[in-house]
């Protein structure tokens, strides 16, 4: 009696997903939770493969990005998580892969555990600065590196910056606050959701504290979504920001709020989604606190 078919689950939908998934292929199929984040991390940073972005993370570089994926993935039928490990469920056909990515492959076979996280926190020592197992894993040269790694991002001065989302990753926009040290971020939009991975209030509000980022909504200094249509000219962007700047002279309350918070964090971040600071209404508030607290300012 034959064994019955089972029906391949349907392809998926991104490129990047496919890419797992070849990525696991080429593995031999199966590896632990670990091994999968930094050997993808390898990949990213010795190879043309570009589908990611990692932070420094629990036990080093981490992709919330792919572990979303992975999560898709096991949903959709294509693999199976199990305490540690995710696991093919059925092979699939890739797509021609890249010779670098197939000799990286080759070369990292046999490299995993301890001796795979040892070589990427050594060679790549500012995704082990959070890292909870370092000191234990690692030399005293390599740990002392780590450490002076981290030391450097340790600015201490009072500074208030601003950041958009626009057209980089939730990893790439973490690594920003990180590496100026931001301890409080103020998201000023007025409707804080996205459909972009990681840039929704539920989501930053829950991962950034994990990076010791304190998240805060403050909707009421945002800009109602009416306000923000038909921006085609420099000139229309003035005239909407004008119009914003006025109304800042009824929302002193807040305002102040953000100077407090200021002094209790010293390095606060205002966020909302342009890339460029001028063509978004956070440099308002910037341009209103600078002006009346004498606040430094960096628009990141």
């Amino acid at each position: 009696m034959q064994s019955p078919k089972t029906e391949t689950p349907p392809l998926p939908k991104f490129h990047r997903q496919r890419f797992l998934l070849a990525f696991l292929q080429m593995a031999g199929g199966c590896l632990s939770k670990l091994d999968f984040q930094k050997l993808l991390f390898l990949a990213h940073q010795k190879t043309e493969v570009f589908y990611y972005d990692f932070v420094p993370y629990k036990f080093g570089c981490y992709s919330f990005h792919a572990q979303s994926d992975i999560e898709l993935l096991e949903m959709t039928g294509w693999l199976e998580t199990a305490d540690k490990t995710i696991k093919m469920k059925t092979y699939y056909e890739s797509d021609s892969q890249p010779e670098t990515l197939k000799e990286l492959m080759r070369e990292f076979s046999d490299v995993r555990g301890r001796e795979l996280i040892k070589y990427v926190y050594k060679y790549y020592p500012y995704y082990a600065t959070r890292s909870q197992m370092a000191e234990d894993i690692m030399d005293k040269e390599s740990f002392e590196t780590i450490q002076e790694t981290k030391a450097q991002m340790q600015f201490d001065s009072s500074m208030l910056f601003t950041i958009g989302y626009e057209g980089i990753t939730f990893e790439n926009y973490v690594n920003k606050l990180m590496k100026n040290n931001v301890k409080l971020l103020c998201d000023v939009r007025k409707n804080p959701i996205s459909r972009k991975f990681g840039f929704s209030k539920g989501i930053m509000s829950r991962l950034l504290p994990k990076f010791g980022i304190v998240y805060l909504h403050i909707g009421e200094l945002g800009i109602p979504t009416e306000m923000r249509t038909k921006l085609e000219t420099k000139e229309d962007y003035n005239r909407l920001f004008n119009i914003y700047t006025e109304s800042l002279l009824y929302k002193k309350d807040y305002l102040q709020k953000i100077a407090n918070l200021i002094r209790e964090y010293n390095r606060v971040a205002l966020t909302c989604f342009e890339k460029h600071a001028e063509n978004c209404h956070r440099h308002c508030i910037s341009d209103f606190l600078e002006t009346a607290n004498g606040t430094g300012v960096e628009h990141l």
